[in-house]
């Protein structure tokens, strides 16, 4: 039997999960996922990215205690209200329970990036450190994102370490020639995929010319 649901219900199905079990993942299912990773394409074919496993819990809990300060502090009131009966109110919970559990999750997947200057800044303007390069790092976060999907798991895309980058590198020892671009946690969901909303192709496409319709 083909448990696989197919590429296009795993895209169309592929929401952000926030409510995880804290049931473990078997090492066997990262690993497929790392290996679906490293597939996508980059730029010139550098395969700029590295990963950073941490399922312990002493990593998780310096991950987790950081994270969820800093989403209170930059959403103040608004993380805090609670009203089930709206889209964006439902996100925000969501949000919030991550937030709160995040050291519970069981993988946090980090996702870094070889920095490199984009072309578009001049040699005599790069000071400091460069950036991940991103445009080759994000379709291996998106990889992982199918990848879970496609085995059951659930996962979801943070990026509020960029507030606290420098104690991750410290911390886990990270060197300074790569950037964080992404935090995934993944772990078994406790809701169930679905559907997503989404408003159609068809509105926010443009042809030839912005706000151009296309002719039939």
């Amino acid at each position: 039997m083909n448990d696989d649901p197919g590429l296009f219900e795993i895209m169309h199905s592929l929401r952000a999960m926030r409510r995880l079990k804290p049931d473990p993942v078997p090492p066997a299912m990262i690993d497929r996922i790392l290996d679906a990773a490293i597939r996508a394409p980059s730029g010139q074919n550098t395969q700029p990215w590295a990963f950073l496993v941490v399922t312990d819990a002493d990593g998780k809990r310096f991950f987790g205690e950081r994270y969820r300060y800093w989403l209170y502090e930059r959403f103040g009131e608004q993380i805090t209200r609670d009203d089930p009966h709206s889209a964006l109110g439902r996100s925000i919970n969501a949000a919030r329970h991550l937030a709160d559990h995040m050291h519970e999750a069981p993988v946090l997947l980090m996702v870094m990036g070889k920095r490199d200057w984009p072309f578009a800044v001049p040699a005599a303007e790069r000071q400091g450190k460069a950036p991940p390069s991103y445009g080759s790092v994000y379709p291996c976060v998106q990889n992982i994102l199918l990848a879970a999907r496609g085995l059951g798991l659930g996962a979801s895309l943070t990026t509020m370490h960029q507030m606290f980058e420098d104690e991750l590198h410290a911390h886990f020892g990270i060197p300074s020639d790569y950037g964080v671009v992404a935090v995934i946690p993944i772990g078994y969901p406790q809701g169930r995929f679905g559907p997503v909303s989404r408003e159609p192709a068809a509105s926010k496409t443009h042809y030839e010319h912005w706000g151009r319709q296309r002719r039939d």
